[in-house]
């Protein structure tokens, strides 16, 4: 019977001290899974945090313009008053970071100063010229739109591909046979 007991309570003991160990090593394999998903989620932050200081730095600048004089009247009796809007200048880049010039966008709001029962005021801003601090001019993108008498009138968005190292100074805008120069100003 002493032998059933000592059996009996060296088993108790062995088991006892088996569990505890199996307990503490599954205890420090839950601590060792805790600390390598704390590292992979570290490292998934910093490549977050990389990635997003990397899309910052090849964000694309953008300018805003401003001209003077604000409006300009054209036409051979100066009914077309037309003003510039929204003159913005982005700076285009490759994957690299190398620049690749810059798209020159505004829009051109037209107000016909003709009394109702006048005639429709025509633009077409393919014939505008962007001046660039080189002396070069360049045309833009093709849009027509029009003004009735009395009626002012937005173009969609027009543009200008600017290439790399040059900066615009000035628009040149023809109507009519007429002609007038708007400087441009970086805000």
């Amino acid at each position: 019977m002493k032998k059933n007991l000592l059996i009996l309570g060296l088993t108790a003991i062995l088991a006892t001290t088996y569990s505890c160990k199996d307990n503490n090593k599954d205890k420090d394999m839950m601590e060792e899974d805790q600390t390598e998903q704390n590292h992979s989620d570290t490292d998934v932050d910093n490549d977050s945090q990389e990635s997003a200081d990397s899309d910052f730095s090849n964000a694309s600048k953008i300018y805003n313009y401003t001209t003077n004089p604000e409006s300009v009247l054209l036409g051979k009796d100066q009914m077309a008053m037309v003003k510039l809007k929204d003159l913005n200048a982005i700076v285009l880049s490759d994957p690299d970071g190398k620049n690749k010039g810059m798209e020159f966008t505004y829009k051109v709001e037209l107000t016909n100063k003709r009394e109702i029962g006048g005639s429709r005021i025509n633009v077409a801003t393919k014939d505008f010229r962007l001046e660039l601090d080189n002396g070069n001019k360049i045309a833009s993108d093709s849009k027509y739109f029009s003004a009735d008498a009395e009626e002012t009138k937005t173009s969609d968005e027009v543009t200008f591909e600017v290439p790399a190292g040059a900066k615009p100074v000035a628009i040149h805008l023809f109507l009519d046979e007429t002609r007038a120069t708007v400087k441009l100003e970086e805000k």
